[in-house]
Protein backbone atom coordinates (compact mmCIF):
# COMPACT_ATOMS: atom_id res chain seq x y z
CA UNK A 1 0.00 0.00 0.00
CA UNK A 2 2.81 2.33 0.90
CA UNK A 3 4.62 1.37 -2.22
CA UNK A 4 1.56 2.20 -4.08
CA UNK A 5 1.16 5.77 -3.05
CA UNK A 6 4.78 6.56 -3.54
CA UNK A 7 4.62 5.65 -7.09
CA UNK A 8 1.33 7.61 -7.48
CA UNK A 9 3.52 10.65 -6.09
CA UNK A 10 6.09 10.60 -8.49
CA UNK A 11 3.68 9.92 -10.93
CA UNK A 12 2.02 13.20 -10.37
CA UNK A 13 5.28 15.18 -9.79
CA UNK A 14 6.88 14.49 -13.19
CA UNK A 15 3.59 15.18 -15.13
CA UNK A 16 4.16 18.58 -13.38
CA UNK A 17 7.32 19.78 -15.55
CA UNK A 18 5.28 18.24 -19.01
CA UNK A 19 4.64 21.16 -21.86
CA UNK A 20 1.18 22.51 -23.11
CA UNK A 21 0.74 21.32 -26.62
CA UNK A 22 0.44 23.74 -29.48
CA UNK A 23 -3.14 25.32 -30.77
CA UNK A 24 -4.72 23.84 -33.93
CA UNK A 25 -5.62 26.30 -36.47
CA UNK A 26 -9.33 25.33 -38.30
CA UNK A 27 -9.36 23.84 -41.59
CA UNK A 28 -11.07 25.78 -45.21
CA UNK A 29 -14.48 24.15 -45.42
CA UNK A 30 -14.48 21.93 -48.93
CA UNK A 31 -16.87 22.39 -52.09
CA UNK A 32 -20.73 20.91 -50.95
CA UNK A 33 -21.19 17.33 -52.30
CA UNK A 34 -23.36 16.62 -55.58
CA UNK A 35 -27.34 15.03 -54.74
CA UNK A 36 -28.11 11.82 -54.26
CA UNK A 37 -30.78 9.54 -56.65
CA UNK A 38 -34.20 9.89 -55.76
CA UNK A 39 -35.80 6.69 -53.44
CA UNK A 40 -37.76 4.22 -55.34
CA UNK A 41 -41.46 5.17 -55.71
CA UNK A 42 -43.81 3.00 -53.41
CA UNK A 43 -45.65 1.83 -56.41
CA UNK A 44 -42.95 -0.08 -57.25
CA UNK A 45 -43.57 -2.85 -54.09
CA UNK A 46 -45.41 -6.10 -55.20
CA UNK A 47 -49.37 -6.14 -54.59
CA UNK A 48 -50.71 -7.37 -51.44
CA UNK A 49 -52.80 -10.35 -50.81
CA UNK A 50 -56.62 -9.79 -51.37
CA UNK A 51 -58.76 -8.72 -47.92
CA UNK A 52 -61.93 -10.97 -47.34
CA UNK A 53 -64.94 -10.21 -49.36
CA UNK A 54 -67.51 -7.89 -47.12
CA UNK A 55 -71.14 -8.44 -45.90
CA UNK A 56 -74.16 -7.56 -48.87
CA UNK A 57 -75.21 -3.83 -48.40
CA UNK A 58 -78.38 -3.17 -47.20
CA UNK A 59 -81.05 -2.46 -50.74
CA UNK A 60 -81.55 1.04 -51.96
CA UNK A 61 -84.99 2.79 -51.68
CA UNK A 62 -86.58 3.15 -55.09
CA UNK A 63 -87.48 6.60 -56.40
CA UNK A 64 -90.05 6.78 -58.94
CA UNK A 65 -89.49 8.97 -61.95
CA UNK A 66 -91.61 11.77 -62.97
CA UNK A 67 -94.42 10.73 -64.98
CA UNK A 68 -94.20 10.70 -68.58
CA UNK A 69 -95.45 12.51 -71.11
CA UNK A 70 -99.25 11.79 -72.29
CA UNK A 71 -99.31 10.03 -75.28
CA UNK A 72 -102.11 10.51 -78.30
CA UNK A 73 -105.16 9.69 -78.03
CA UNK A 74 -106.42 6.16 -79.43
CA UNK A 75 -108.53 5.74 -82.45
CA UNK A 76 -112.55 6.11 -81.41
CA UNK A 77 -114.18 2.82 -80.22
CA UNK A 78 -116.98 1.21 -82.22
CA UNK A 79 -120.47 2.60 -81.64
CA UNK A 80 -122.49 0.63 -79.17
CA UNK A 81 -125.69 -1.28 -79.87
CA UNK A 82 -128.65 1.21 -79.08
CA UNK A 83 -130.24 0.03 -75.43
CA UNK A 84 -133.91 -0.62 -74.54
CA UNK A 85 -136.70 1.56 -74.19
CA UNK A 86 -137.05 3.13 -70.30
CA UNK A 87 -139.30 3.25 -68.16
CA UNK A 88 -142.22 5.69 -68.20
CA UNK A 89 -141.28 7.71 -64.69
CA UNK A 90 -144.08 6.80 -62.27
CA UNK A 91 -144.25 3.20 -63.30
CA UNK A 92 -142.15 1.50 -60.98
CA UNK A 93 -144.68 -0.09 -58.25
CA UNK A 94 -143.65 -0.02 -54.85
CA UNK A 95 -145.09 -3.16 -52.72
CA UNK A 96 -147.84 -2.12 -49.70
CA UNK A 97 -144.73 -3.31 -46.95
CA UNK A 98 -142.57 -0.48 -48.81
CA UNK A 99 -145.10 2.11 -48.65
CA UNK A 100 -145.97 1.96 -44.81
CA UNK A 101 -142.42 2.14 -44.37
CA UNK A 102 -142.21 5.54 -45.91
CA UNK A 103 -145.14 6.53 -44.87
CA UNK A 104 -144.20 5.29 -41.13
CA UNK A 105 -140.73 7.24 -41.34
CA UNK A 106 -141.58 10.86 -43.26
CA UNK A 107 -144.49 10.71 -40.18
CA UNK A 108 -141.53 10.47 -37.55
CA UNK A 109 -139.49 13.26 -39.11
CA UNK A 110 -143.02 15.44 -38.83
CA UNK A 111 -142.98 14.67 -35.22
CA UNK A 112 -139.43 15.26 -34.82
CA UNK A 113 -139.23 18.27 -36.22
CA UNK A 114 -142.18 19.28 -34.47
CA UNK A 115 -140.82 18.33 -31.46
CA UNK A 116 -137.70 20.55 -32.23
CA UNK A 117 -139.87 23.75 -32.92
CA UNK A 118 -141.79 23.36 -29.52
CA UNK A 119 -138.60 22.96 -27.86
CA UNK A 120 -136.37 26.03 -28.89
CA UNK A 121 -138.71 28.03 -26.91
CA UNK A 122 -139.04 29.20 -23.03
CA UNK A 123 -142.03 27.50 -21.95
CA UNK A 124 -143.93 24.58 -23.84
CA UNK A 125 -146.63 22.75 -23.35
CA UNK A 126 -148.27 19.50 -25.30
CA UNK A 127 -151.78 19.26 -25.12
CA UNK A 128 -152.67 16.74 -27.80
CA UNK A 129 -151.15 16.28 -30.84
CA UNK A 130 -150.04 20.24 -30.45
CA UNK A 131 -147.59 22.32 -28.40
CA UNK A 132 -148.42 25.54 -26.59
CA UNK A 133 -145.37 27.68 -26.91
CA UNK A 134 -144.49 31.68 -25.59
CA UNK A 135 -141.20 33.45 -24.61
CA UNK A 136 -143.38 35.58 -22.37
CA UNK A 137 -144.28 38.07 -24.63
CA UNK A 138 -147.10 41.09 -24.03
CA UNK A 139 -148.34 42.79 -26.90
CA UNK A 140 -151.76 43.40 -28.93
CA UNK A 141 -154.13 40.86 -31.12
CA UNK A 142 -152.52 41.81 -34.06
CA UNK A 143 -148.76 41.78 -33.27
CA UNK A 144 -149.41 38.78 -31.54
CA UNK A 145 -150.87 36.93 -34.54
CA UNK A 146 -147.54 38.13 -36.27
CA UNK A 147 -145.18 36.93 -33.81
CA UNK A 148 -146.69 33.42 -34.04
CA UNK A 149 -146.56 33.45 -37.94
CA UNK A 150 -143.03 34.77 -37.69
CA UNK A 151 -142.45 31.36 -35.32
CA UNK A 152 -143.85 29.24 -37.47
CA UNK A 153 -147.02 28.80 -35.70
CA UNK A 154 -150.63 30.16 -35.15
CA UNK A 155 -152.13 32.66 -32.06
CA UNK A 156 -153.38 29.66 -29.42
CA UNK A 157 -157.38 29.00 -30.18
CA UNK A 158 -158.57 25.74 -27.55
CA UNK A 159 -160.37 23.05 -29.51
CA UNK A 160 -161.41 21.25 -26.89
CA UNK A 161 -161.46 21.19 -22.82
CA UNK A 162 -158.24 20.05 -22.67
CA UNK A 163 -156.81 22.05 -24.67
CA UNK A 164 -158.19 25.25 -23.16
CA UNK A 165 -156.97 23.72 -19.69
CA UNK A 166 -153.47 23.54 -20.98
CA UNK A 167 -153.64 27.12 -22.25
CA UNK A 168 -154.45 28.09 -18.78
CA UNK A 169 -151.44 25.89 -17.59
CA UNK A 170 -149.11 28.07 -19.70
CA UNK A 171 -150.40 31.28 -18.69
CA UNK A 172 -149.90 30.42 -14.71
CA UNK A 173 -146.72 29.23 -15.52
CA UNK A 174 -146.08 32.88 -17.34
CA UNK A 175 -147.92 34.30 -13.91
CA UNK A 176 -150.01 36.39 -16.34
CA UNK A 177 -154.23 36.83 -15.72
CA UNK A 178 -154.79 36.40 -19.12
CA UNK A 179 -153.68 35.67 -22.67
CA UNK A 180 -155.01 36.06 -26.20
CA UNK A 181 -157.11 33.54 -28.53
CA UNK A 182 -157.52 33.03 -32.08
CA UNK A 183 -161.00 34.72 -32.26
CA UNK A 184 -162.38 38.18 -33.49
CA UNK A 185 -166.03 39.45 -34.42
CA UNK A 186 -164.18 41.39 -37.11
CA UNK A 187 -165.94 39.89 -40.21
CA UNK A 188 -169.44 40.06 -38.71
CA UNK A 189 -170.09 42.30 -35.48
CA UNK A 190 -171.17 40.21 -32.74
CA UNK A 191 -170.08 36.28 -34.38
CA UNK A 192 -167.21 35.22 -33.42
CA UNK A 193 -165.16 33.52 -36.03
CA UNK A 194 -161.30 31.95 -36.20
CA UNK A 195 -158.70 34.66 -37.57
CA UNK A 196 -159.23 32.47 -41.25
CA UNK A 197 -162.64 33.51 -41.02
CA UNK A 198 -163.94 29.95 -40.30
CA UNK A 199 -166.35 28.69 -37.41
CA UNK A 200 -165.35 28.20 -33.98
CA UNK A 201 -165.80 24.22 -33.27
CA UNK A 202 -165.41 24.66 -29.71
CA UNK A 203 -165.92 27.96 -27.21
CA UNK A 204 -165.74 28.32 -23.13
CA UNK A 205 -167.38 31.74 -22.91
CA UNK A 206 -167.68 33.04 -19.28
CA UNK A 207 -171.44 33.37 -18.37
CA UNK A 208 -172.78 36.76 -20.09
CA UNK A 209 -169.66 37.27 -23.14
CA UNK A 210 -169.13 38.03 -25.44
CA UNK A 211 -171.05 41.15 -24.55
CA UNK A 212 -169.89 43.39 -27.62
CA UNK A 213 -168.70 46.17 -25.49
CA UNK A 214 -166.38 47.56 -27.88
CA UNK A 215 -167.08 48.17 -31.85
CA UNK A 216 -164.17 45.87 -32.83
CA UNK A 217 -163.63 43.15 -29.95
CA UNK A 218 -161.31 40.19 -29.78
CA UNK A 219 -161.10 36.80 -27.50
CA UNK A 220 -158.63 36.09 -24.55
CA UNK A 221 -158.60 33.77 -22.23
CA UNK A 222 -158.42 34.23 -18.12
CA UNK A 223 -156.90 32.39 -16.14
CA UNK A 224 -158.74 31.98 -13.12
CA UNK A 225 -162.06 31.61 -14.65
CA UNK A 226 -160.73 29.26 -17.18
CA UNK A 227 -163.19 31.05 -19.57
CA UNK A 228 -162.83 33.37 -22.37
CA UNK A 229 -164.31 37.17 -22.40
CA UNK A 230 -164.25 39.77 -24.84
CA UNK A 231 -161.76 43.14 -25.03
CA UNK A 232 -160.30 45.41 -27.16
CA UNK A 233 -158.24 44.43 -30.08
CA UNK A 234 -155.66 47.58 -28.81
CA UNK A 235 -155.39 46.12 -25.32
CA UNK A 236 -151.75 43.88 -24.49
CA UNK A 237 -152.19 40.57 -23.29
CA UNK A 238 -149.85 37.97 -23.24
CA UNK A 239 -149.43 36.03 -26.36
CA UNK A 240 -149.22 32.35 -26.27
CA UNK A 241 -148.44 30.12 -29.70
CA UNK A 242 -149.62 26.87 -30.62
CA UNK A 243 -147.56 24.92 -33.31
CA UNK A 244 -148.95 21.45 -34.81
CA UNK A 245 -146.41 21.08 -37.67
Amino acid sequence: MALYLAVLLLSLIGGAHTEAPPNCLAGVPGNPGHNGHNGRDGKDGSEGVPGLKGDRGEPGVPVPGPPGKMGPAGPPGLKGEMGGMGMPLGSVKTDPLTKSLQADVQTLRSRLSLIEKATSFRIFRKVGMKYYVTEGWEDTFDAGLKLCTDAGGDLALPKSEEENQGLVKVLSELKALAGWIRATDRKTEGTFLDEDESTLSFTKWHPGEPNNSCAIICAIINKDRVSWNDVSCDRKHHIVCEVDK
